[in-house]
């Protein structure tokens, strides 16, 4: 096979050498160019069509298929071309222009670059490579770029060449940033010459992916040109430089001199510094890396327990790559000696994510994972005699099968918090075992509600004596899990829990060390993010400290050492007042030893300083104002007189108190934690935040809110642990574990089996679980990362169908063969295609095949020349079939001819469609007919679709028929994907009436056949009318003096309309509405109009008398209405305007006028009755009516007339928007009333 590279980009090519069955890799870079392979030419026309292949070739479907599945175009009558590209290995996209990595690639240049494609990888995708260029070197790998979806995206890498070989790395995560410049993954070598690489992207989300450089070297980057390389592949440096390929600076930065001199072995740091370049004060804290004595060939290790007994760190199990798993390792760091040695005993089977502590000079073990199978085994082990028992319990409760749970011993009693269980899911449970009674049980705890984690960390504060409990992988449904950052307090005397201020950092295993009255929390698995990521890594390097003492999180400054030291597995113990942190897993599985060593307060130089220490994790006392001391030493060597004179670094105030951080969700959580939280309407507050109810600030009130009490339920995500708790009831609709209500009695409480009891992926993914086909296990959805925290799981699928995939002997071609990493393919030798899939490796299978030359036969990283699937042979030294047969068709023979159904592949039968001579193809695999005529459905064609009103029987040559209504237009669209394969479609009528013609009409969007039958009751034999008529317009009438029409004759007409192709419309009625008499319709319609205009008037008569009527009714109550007004007489005294009238001038009257009105224009009413409800009251004054120029009122007239008004009493007014006048002075004896007057007229008395 030969393919070409078009665009300016770097790829990886396949060229053939030879045989046929090996491949030669080419590494390609251009910028603006294009390369030309063999005869092969970049922009492959298809001829005829405007389609471009780049990298592949030119298909006309429709001339070897016409009946898959996915085909959108491929119907029986439907010939039109379906031209696509078929591309070449590597290649994909409509023409072949995008670069991926897919299938197997075979890489033989002594150097290379290995990456997954242009922009992001495609996700659900498998790619392996493999480096083996015969080279007695070992092969080097440095990483460019790495970033892959954290914990579900994995590149695995294999020193040797298939997936039995010593595995090498499980990378995961954004560990090195695309164009960054640092190299977090230290260069990984392949000592065998050979690598082999697997790549494995789900279904979910996709990242920039990888770029790796490859080179066959025998030492490490050829010494970085600053050494000699020996023949063992060591460096021997020049002078000044050191590591593994002597790119190390010996005294790096000079020693910070004068801060330090450089010797032979490195930096010799001055008084009151430190570090390897003496740049760190001694009052400064600070990581180093212990080079230890190894004397057991340390490989790392992850998930192991660790604790001191003696002078050494004990480091029991672990998960390794490379260790058997039926013995577990126990090894010994011994401090003063500087050795880690193996402890030599018959061990149990080897395990990780179990629990170890040391009661009474005895270790306990406890949980774990064997074979990443969950146990519940519980063992002892012996210091002085080195020997292993393992401990059977007295009663009748025994432990879950747990893993990733933490332990701590308090007194005479273990107690084992949470983990996850493979029955019960995450365990929100307290285990506690009694050594002197070794008894097991469940404790029934108090206090806040928790969740079950997996993952977390504890301590045990002696001084509070309570068990702190932080971060963890946790649930929050059946099938969706999240990280947690909480810090949960456990009292073991009451058995309460107590919720703390969190820390802002959400991680799972990670290690917490008590050193002082500080929690110090290492590294750990901060991802929580998918496709866009947030800078939350796989492998943390973040580093916090808690203050116990003030409830406050600190973040420290991570460790600054080479190789990068973030991690998560690891384990940490306190020694000395020092941290160390042994192994983990970053990609690679550690072996290192990490020591933290706090600042020194007596080094520190001021006052501030020393008080400052407090955020870094140091406590420290200024003593005399002067002297900074530490803690302990101040309270052991100070007397009592002195104490007064010791000066603590105050607790800072936090910025949210744990009652708004937390989002504290149920009421005990609330009220019992770290501050004072009161719970106020399904909300947890501060103590001095306004509540418009009732405040709950106990736990005992929790108990009477029911919303908390399903708190309890709601926090279970499993149906087995939601069994455990009797006032709980699982839902198996909607998944959910909920309240049962008071009155409710449990139906069944009998839960369906667990994921993990299911062996097979059919069964497995038939009972909604996850299938890994590596470890043959299954699992829930949301316990897959717990189940395979370090890349365990190399595919898994939820789905039924993809269950072969995983399975080598069900792989039934070679292609599909070499997407899995654990197989290859065996060729029979007949040059047809027919072999069988198993797992081997380049060497060859894992096992012999039967009938099968295994030595010149078997093909690992390319296939057989000739695919034909076993229904042709090729021509020599050719892959084009000569001759498909047994019904097939295809390039490779590997599709059914229309009109057969089965799978053809490597020598699978097709089978004759069976359709009742309804259709002409059927589903290529499951034989599924595809019926021509609409209304026709069953999977063999074989009934009438009743439910859309088609009648009939399809069997023995008839048909279905669309049941028409009279006198209804009916429009048929058949345009949809769904109706690709109908070519004809059928229609009745049956006219009810006697004495009525029948019209009919059809049209039709393209040009199709149409025939007209009848039949009556008494010709039975169906009498066709018109045949082969066009259905693009046509129109025709029955008379019924010809035919006999009503019910109980059956006249039935046929209408067959045929040899269309879809898309396609048709419109259609049959009627029998007479012709419009216009002189009947015109006396209908005045008869109607005039008896409308007459029933209009006599209403608006109707409505005259009505409306005249209520009138008089409202003036009857009116009079009534004033006849009950109360009555009262008044005498008024008016002034004559003569009398008071002064004599002069035009103007002086004026003037007077003018000032009589300012001084006397005060209105007094003569009544005031107020309305309903006082705000408003009807208002009477005598109002003196205009005179003209005349002196006197006019004959026959008072000049008097009364005036009301609706008023507005005060204290009810609106203001006025201007500013007050000044008050008027009154007299002591005049009445004043309070109301506001609306209406102004002439001179008011």
């Amino acid at each position: 096979m030969q393919w070409l590279a078009c665009r300016g980009l770097c790829y990886v090519g396949l060229v053939r050498s030879g045989s046929g069955v090996r491949w030669t890799s080419v590494i390609l870079v251009g910028l603006f160019g294009s390369w030309i392979f063999g005869s092969v030419e970049c922009g492959r026309n298809c001829t005829g069509y405007d389609i471009k292949c780049v990298n592949g070739q030119c298909v006309d479907e429709s001339q070897t298929m016409r009946s898959k599945v996915n085909d959108s175009r491929s119907s029986g009558v439907n010939k039109t071309p379906k031209v696509s590209c078929q591309c070449d290995p590597l290649w994909s996209g409509l023409s072949c222009d995008i670069f991926t990595c897919s299938g197997r690639m075979h890489l033989q240049s002594s150097s290379g670059v290995i990456t997954d494609g242009t922009g992001n990888y495609t996700t659900d995708n498998k790619c392996t490579w493999l480096i083996d260029g015969g080279l007695d070197l070992p092969v080097r790998l440095r990483f460019k770029e790495f970033a892959t979806e954290c914990s579900w995206d994995h590149l695995y890498i294999f020193d040797g060449n298939s997936v039995s070989a010593p595995l090498i790395a499980v990378l995961s995560g954004m560990i090195i940033p695309q164009n960054s410049q640092n190299y977090v993954i230290p260069e990984l070598t392949a000592s065998s010459g050979s690598a082999y690489i697997y790549f494995y992207s789900d279904a979910a989300y996709n990242m920039s992916g990888f770029t790796i450089e490859y080179k066959y070297s025998l030492c490490s980057n050829n010494c970085s040109g600053r050494g000699v390389c020996h023949d063992n592949g060591s460096c021997n440096c020049d002078p000044g430089w050191a590591g593994l390929s002597c790119d190390a600076p010996l005294c790096p930065g000079n020693c910070s001199f004068p801060n330090g001199t450089c010797q032979t072995d490195g930096c010799n740091c001055s008084s009151g510094f430190q570090g390897i370049d003496c740049s760190i004060p001694l009052y400064k804290s600070h990581w180093t890396t212990v080079k230890y004595q190894d004397r057991v060939g340390m490989s790392g290790v992850a998930s192991h327990s660790s604790f001191l007994y003696g002078k050494y760190l004990w480091l029991v199990g672990g998960y390794s790559f490379q260790l058997p798993t039926n013995s577990l390792r126990i090894l010994r760091y011994d401090f003063e000696q500087n050795i880690l040695e193996n402890v030599s005993s018959v061990a149990p089977a080897a395990r990780y994510g179990h629990s170890t502590v040391v009661y009474k000079n005895v270790m306990y073990m406890y949980g774990g994972a064997v074979k990443n199978t969950a146990t519940d085994e519980f063992w002892e082990f012996n210091f002085t005699s080195s020997l292993w028992n393992q401990v059977v319990a007295v009663g009748t409760t025994k432990p879950f099968e747990t893993v990733g749970h933490t332990a701590q011993v308090v007194g005479s009693l273990l107690f084992v918090f949470f983990g996850h269980s493979p029955t019960y899911g995450f365990l929100n449970t307290v285990q506690c075992y009694s050594f002197e009674n070794r008894t097991w049980s469940i404790l029934t705890t108090s206090g806040a509600i928790v969740k079950g984690v997996y993952g977390a960390s504890s301590v045990f504060d002696n001084v509070n004596r309570v068990i702190l409990i932080h971060g963890g992988y946790q649930s929050e449904s059946f099938n969706t899990y999240s990280l947690s950052d909480s810090l949960l307090a456990f009292d073991p005397v009451n058995l309460s829990w107590k919720i703390l201020r969190g820390s802002g950092q959400y991680k799972y295993l990670h290690s917490a060390s008590l050193l002082g009255r500080y929690m110090f929390v290492f590294g750990g698995n901060t991802h929580n993010d998918t496709s866009v990521s947030q800078g939350a890594k796989c492998y943390s390097l973040n580093f916090m400290a808690y203050d116990i003492d003030c409830d406050q999180w600190y973040v420290l400054d991570p460790p600054d050492l080479d190789p990068d030291p973030s991690r998560f597995g690891h384990s940490a113990a306190v020694y000395n007042d020092e941290i160390f942190v042994f192994g983990g897993f970053n990609g690679l599985l550690l072996s290192d030893l990490l020591v933290y060593k706090p600042g020194n307060c007596e080094s520190a130089p001021t006052r501030e300083i020393c008080l400052s220490m407090k955020s870094s994790g140091v406590s420290c006392v200024l003593f005399n104002q002067s002297e900074c001391l530490n803690p302990d030493f101040a309270g052991k060597n100070l007397s009592l007189s002195n104490m007064d004179m010791i000066k603590e670094a105050a607790c800072p105030t936090p910025p949210l108190s744990v009652c708004e951080k937390e989002k504290l969700k149920a009421c005990s959580s609330c009220v019992v934690n770290s501050q004072e939280c009161v719970w106020c309407e399904s909300e947890c507050l501060p103590r001095n935040a306004s509540c418009a109810t009732s405040e709950i600030t106990s736990e005992s009130q929790c108990y009477a809110n029911s919303s908390h009490n399903s708190m309890e339920c709601i926090y279970l995500h499993n149906c087995f642990a939601c069994s455990l708790n009797p006032a709980c009831l699982w839902n198996v609709v909607t998944h959910r574990c909920e309240l049962l209500q008071s009155g409710q009695m449990p139906l069944n409480k009998t839960c369906e089996d667990s994921c993990s009891v299911h062996s097979s992926c059919e069964n497995c993914t038939g009972a909604s679980c996850m299938w890994c086909g590596s470890q043959l296990q299954c699992v829930e959805s949301n316990a897959y990362v717990t189940s395979f925290p370090y890349g365990q799981c190399m595919e898994w699928t939820t789905q039924t169908s993809r269950c072969p995939a995983t399975r080598c002997a069900d792989l039934k071609s070679c292609s599909s063969c070499q997407q899995n990493p654990m197989c290859g393919w065996g060729d029979d030798g007949t040059n047809t295609g027919l072999g069988q899939c198993t797992e081997g490796g380049l060497d060859g299978p894992a096992a012999s095949l039967r009938n099968f030359s295994v030595l010149t036969d078997w093909y690992f990283t390319s296939c057989p020349q000739c695919q034909c699937n076993g229904h042709s042979e090729c021509s020599r030294n050719s892959s084009v079939c000569l001759s498909c047969g047994d019904m097939t068709t295809g390039l490779n023979c590997e599709k059914c001819m229309d009109g057969f159904w089965g799978n053809p592949i490597v020598g699978g039968n097709c089978t004759a469609c069976e359709c009742n001579n309804q259709a002409d193809v059927c589903n290529s695999t499951t034989g599924v007919c595809y019926c021509r005529t609409r209304g026709i459905v069953g999977d063999r064609c074989q009934e009438c679709d009743k439910a859309h009103k088609y009648y009939g029987d399809p069997l023995n040559g008839g048909t279905c028929y669309y049941e028409m209504a009279i006198d209804w237009i009916f429009t048929f669209n058949l345009s949809s994907e769904e109706n690709r394969y109908y070519t004809q479609i059928n229609f009745m009528n049956i006219p009810p009436s006697k004495d009525k013609d029948v019209d009919f009409s059809i049209s039709c969007s393209a040009d199709a056949s149409m025939n007209i039958s009848v039949k009556t009751v008494t010709d039975a034999e169906e009498k066709f009318l018109f045949l082969n008529e066009s259905c693009l317009s046509f129109t025709s009438k029955f008379s019924h003096k010809v035919y006999i029409f009503g019910p109980e004759y059956n006249t039935t007409f046929y209408v067959y309309v045929y040899n269309f192709q879809t898309p396609f419309t048709l419109q259609m009625y049959f009627s029998q509405n007479e012709p419009l008499d216009l002189f009947r319709f015109f006396i209908t319609f005045f008869s109607c109009f005039f008896s409308l205009l007459l029933i209009a008037f006599v209403s608006w008569k109707l409505k005259q008398r009505y409306d005249q009527y209520r009138r008089g009714q409202r003036h009857i109550q009116e009079m009534a209405q004033m006849a009950n007004r109360p009555f009262s007489s008044c005498i008024l005294e008016l002034d004559s305007p003569l009398e008071s009238q002064p004599v002069g001038s035009r103007e002086q009257l004026l003037q007077w006028s003018s000032g009589r009105r300012k001084r006397e224009c005060k209105a007094t009413p003569v009544t005031v009755e107020p309305l309903f409800g006082q705000k408003a009251a009807v208002l009477s004054v005598i109002v003196r009516m205009p005179k003209g120029d005349e002196d006197y009122t006019p004959s026959d007239q008072s000049g008097l007339a009364i005036g009301s008004a609706l008023v507005t009493l005060c204290g009810h007014s609106r203001q006025a928007s201007t500013d007050p006048a000044k008050p008027e002075k009154t007299s002591k004896h005049r009445k004043k009333t309070d109301v506001v007057i609306t209406n102004n007229s002439s001179d008011i008395i």
